[in-house]
């Protein structure tokens, strides 16, 4: 039996066209942040208006948008909000991300994490250690530790403003839990400007004494910080030259994954 590939690849281009266009209507009213007319959607979107009311009425069936009585002008409905309702979450973010952890911790050969910040601690929700960290770090999972002394709580604490730092400051403190550990408020705020720029961020054995560890950051939708995912493993076996030629392009290219399917664009910002 004969296929048409010919008529086969024209249907799936037309399929992810519309698809595409479908999506870029759904955005276009959301960004909005009130009901447009459908010249205006029209326009936003390049176009025509039967082809956009073509959309509009099938949005409409399945709920997805209402249409205003007395001005015409069509809104999303909070129907979108169950599609993330089982979705943030902080184990659909352990699921999404459990693969990456394995990947890295394969290819890498260190140790690897991810990190939520709860009640200003960290929380490690997903841990892997492998045999180039293993005695130099216990079981993290559920774990709690300072956001100050490791590398993925200063990447969370990176998105605090100065007052809200300070604040954390009178309540928390900085106490040392190593000889390395940062204990003056004022190097502390200035390596998190770092952060900030260079878009990693270290910890030097502050947290515990023979760990290393470097952590970016997550971001979704909003361009927010919502997690934080570090390599780590003793000094000797993470040197600051491997950190720079593989550690660093392997964690960014991972980081940034995972943030596109947490819905974060690159041109966004925080």
């Amino acid at each position: 039996m004969l296929m048409n590939t010919g008529s086969m690849v024209y249907n799936d281009r037309q399929t992810s066209q519309s698809s595409d266009k479908l999506l870029q209507i759904m955005e276009s009213i959301a960004t909005s942040g009130m009901p447009v007319r459908l010249q205006d959607l029209s326009e936003q979107v390049g176009m025509s208006q039967p082809t956009v009311l073509r959309y509009l009425n099938s949005l409409q069936k399945a709920n997805y948008v209402y249409q205003e009585e007395n001005t015409a002008r069509y809104g999303m409905t909070w129907k979108i909000c169950k599609l993330t309702q089982n979705t943030n979450t902080l184990l659909s973010l352990r699921i999404l991300t459990n693969f990456f952890v394995n990947q890295l911790a394969d290819l890498l050969h260190q140790g690897v994490c991810l990190v939520v910040e709860q009640n200003s601690e960290c929380v490690y929700l997903d841990c892997l250690d492998t045999a180039a960290s293993i005695g130099a770090t216990l079981q993290r999972i559920g774990k709690h530790a300072p956001l100050h002394a490791t590398a993925s709580g200063k990447i969370l604490l990176s998105c605090y403003t100065k007052v809200q730092f300070d604040q954390y400051i009178a309540e928390h403190g900085l106490p040392a839990l190593t000889e390395h550990t940062i204990v003056d408020p004022n190097v502390l705020f200035q390596q998190l400007q770092e952060v900030k720029s260079q878009g990693f961020a270290m910890d030097e054995e502050e947290c515990e004494l023979n760990l290393r560890c470097v952590s970016m950051p997550l971001r979704d939708y909003s361009g927010r910080i919502v997690a934080a995912m570090s390599i780590f493993g003793n000094p000797a076996s993470m040197t600051h030259i491997k950190i720079q030629e593989d550690i660093l392009p392997a964690l960014q290219q991972t980081t940034s994954l995972i943030s596109l399917r947490l819905g974060y664009s690159p041109d966004q910002q925080s």
